[in-house]
């Protein structure tokens, strides 16, 4: 079972590293057949992305930048599970992270883990987290992955003492077992998780803009070969879903792709 941690702090191997290490032991204690494979984005040839749009309309190979960017991508689609983890910089991911969500912009378009099971870490020495988390979970989430947990620590940057630091160790061996737990337990769970209404939402709301678009974009010529431009195609990978779920889903759709339109003719 592979497991990949992306890592985007700028110092490496410091806090953020050290939470997720501690995952990664309960993991192989659990199951000795986990393999972890670690990448360090500061470590990392990924060059800062231009905007130029040309992995949204013609498609990644596209991209002008002759960097490891498709070589990130292999590794995630190898992978059983994947953990992001990135460090609060003021109240955001760090840069590092920030820009390996934008060179992966066209994923959030044309989704591909479907349902891979992903866990998302963070630390900070104050607040943050709050924003961190929510933030890693969202951009996973819209490249299809299935967020099992969140898992965050504040410490103190000061270590103002024995006592700090021993509460410190204790409540960070205590949230990585849970972590690890939860991770596990979906790693090992073969059928994919039944999607919400937002997610059958987000699923005919981007039908909608896609298969409305122009036939030469990258976006249309992937749905179209994938199948979910289909009538019947409610979801990007077949699950269950009630028909009234469908109806509210394509509802909320439909209301988003109005107001989205009578507010660019307004700003227009």
């Amino acid at each position: 079972m592979k497991i990949l941690a992306i890592m985007g702090s700028p110092r490496g191997k410091g806090k953020t590293w050290q939470l997720t290490r501690r995952v990664e032991e309960y993991l192989q204690a659990a199951d000795s057949s986990v393999e972890f494979e670690y990448v360090f984005l500061k470590d990392t040839d990924l060059q800062t992305c231009r905007g130029c749009f040309l992995c949204l309309s013609k498609g990644e190979p596209f991209c002008p930048l002759q960097d490891e960017r498709a070589d990130l991508q292999a590794k995630m689609d190898a992978a059983d599970g994947v953990i992001f983890a990135s460090p609060v910089y003021v109240y955001n991911v760090s840069g590092l992270m920030k820009n390996f969500i934008d060179r992966f912009a066209y994923v959030c378009h044309r989704p591909r883990y479907h349902g891979k099971p992903a866990l998302v870490v963070s630390t900070t020495g104050g607040v943050g987290l709050e924003a961190v988390l929510p933030i890693l979970s969202f951009i996973a989430g819209t490249w299809g992955f299935n967020v099992v947990h969140r898992l965050g620590m504040a410490i103190d940057p000061n270590r103002a003492s024995e006592a700090v630091r021993a509460a410190e160790q204790s409540q960070a061996q205590v949230k990585a077992q849970k972590a690890a737990q939860v991770f596990l337990r979906a790693l090992n769970t073969a059928r994919p998780p039944v999607p919400s209404l937002i997610g059958v939402a987000a699923f005919a709301l981007q039908k909608r803009a896609f298969g409305g678009g122009a036939q030469d974009m990258a976006d249309y010529q992937y749905w179209k070969s994938k199948g979910w431009l289909e009538p019947d195609a409610h979801y990007y990978y077949p699950a269950s879903i009630n028909p009234f779920k469908r109806f509210l889903a394509a509802t909320l759709a439909g209301i988003v792709t109005r107001f989205n339109s009578s507010a660019g003719a307004s700003q227009g």
